[in-house]
């Protein structure tokens, strides 16, 4: 999801036997991803209405992107739907020190113009996530960026 040019789908796609999805708003960003990995599949899309069947999908990725979605609530509920039993969920998003992230968060998205919305604290994703029903939800940093799974 947010799959952007494709660059992250198209890496995974070679090193997995898999049919990949990728989907992002920018039909500029998916023209350039379809001429990129003509081998997967993309799609002009907001991530939160996922235009996929239910049950229908083994793993979804978010790279840098979670903190662009105006609701990860409905994102999360969706990616519920969308994975198959057992199916997981793996982002990777920024990760600022709590000063630095209320700072970001009150301050300066208030005027950003980039669309960022939110960046999330661990607890904050887990919750949201929980709460959408995944389970063995788990999240490290390294360094700047907080990596994060959920399990259906």
């Amino acid at each position: 999801m947010a799959c952007g040019n494709g660059t992250l789908l198209g890496a995974l796609s070679k090193k997995a036997s898999v049919h990949a999805f990728g989907v992002d708003l920018s039909e500029q960003m998916i023209a350039a991803a379809k001429k990129r990995y003509p081998d997967c599949t993309f799609a002009v899309s907001a991530c939160v209405l996922l235009p996929f069947e239910n049950q229908s999908m083994d793993v979804i990725t978010v790279s840098c992107a979670f903190h662009h979605f105006e609701d990860p609530c409905a994102f999360a509920s969706k990616c519920i739907g969308v994975l198959r039993k057992s199916g997981m969920v793996y982002m990777a998003e920024p990760f600022f020190a709590p000063v630095i992230r209320w700072l970001a968060n009150t301050v300066v998205f208030t005027f950003s113009k980039s669309g960022d919305v939110k960046v999330y604290s661990k607890r904050e994703l887990r919750r949201i996530f929980e709460s959408a029903g995944f389970r063995d939800v788990r999240t490290h940093k390294k360094g700047a960026v907080l990596f994060f799974s959920g399990k259906k």
